[in-house]
């Protein structure tokens, strides 16, 4: 990403434990893949892993054989080897992973893709669709709204008809596809907030939550995660997450 701040990395290991929103869409997620997590356990790759946050969580579960990450920064590999020793970590670009094709059951893609490069993005999911078992299954976060944009070539907004065809493009087939943080999206949007492109200014890391807020976003997101569960969706918000197959 470009204009981060220079302590960008250490500023999101510290809420990847902690912050409401953080545990809830990894709660969400895990409703999301529930049917793959009850198989027999495989291995998952978080691409984009950043400083360990999911797969730390992934580790703890038990739900894998093995546990192995990809990210651009040497210094968000070196936060998450401490906090996840046993994963197989490396520095490397999604559009040249250093891995055996149908190596994993689960990949992840959280928070990463707004921030592909245009002339990389369909390379990228492609090579994703190669690592990927035949029956496996990738999970893909990103930033959400009802209409999309390209921002600048490193960061764009998705709606789920742009998050879908680029999905498809790579070679994936669709399953399933829901907005999430509803709640909290539409409190951002009265303030004026809305889903913006990095900066030295604003990175996006959110800011340490009061009791009150952490409770309440906490709470909001389990419900979501509980109709996802369930096989339904949640209509709007600024976090978009899709299940994909390969085709």
């Amino acid at each position: 990403m470009k204009d981060i701040p220079g302590d960008y990395y250490r500023r999101l290991a510290e809420i990847d434990d902690r912050h409401w929103w953080v545990r809830g869409m990894i709660e969400i997620e895990s409703a999301l893949i529930a049917p793959w997590l009850e198989r027999e356990p495989g291995p998952l790759l978080d691409a984009g892993c950043g400083t360990g946050g999911f797969l730390a969580w992934a580790g703890c579960r038990g739900a894998f054989t093995s546990l192995s990450g990809v990210d651009l920064s040497p210094e968000a590999i070196d936060i998450a080897h401490g906090r996840v020793p046993m994963a197989d970590l490396r520095v490397a670009p999604l559009s040249s992973l250093p891995f055996d094709g149908g190596a994993f059951d689960v990949v992840a893609l959280n928070d990463v893709l707004q921030h592909v490069d245009e002339s990389e993005a369909r390379a990228s999911m492609v090579e994703l669709r190669r690592v990927l078992a035949s029956d496996g299954v990738l999970v893909v976060r990103t930033n959400g709204a009802r209409r999309g944009r390209r921002e600048r070539s490193d960061w764009r907004l998705y709606e789920p008809a742009s998050l879908r065809a680029e999905l498809e493009r790579g070679g994936f087939d669709v399953r399933r596809l829901t907005f999430a943080n509803m709640i909290f999206s539409a409190l951002s949007e009265l303030r004026g907030g809305r889903p913006r492109a990095p900066s030295g200014r604003a990175s996006g890391v959110p800011a340490s939550p009061g009791a009150v807020a952490s409770k309440l976003g906490a709470l909001a997101l389990s419900l979501e995660a509980r109709v996802i569960e369930r096989g339904g969706r949640v209509p709007w918000g600024h976090t978009l997450l899709a299940l994909a197959v390969p085709r």
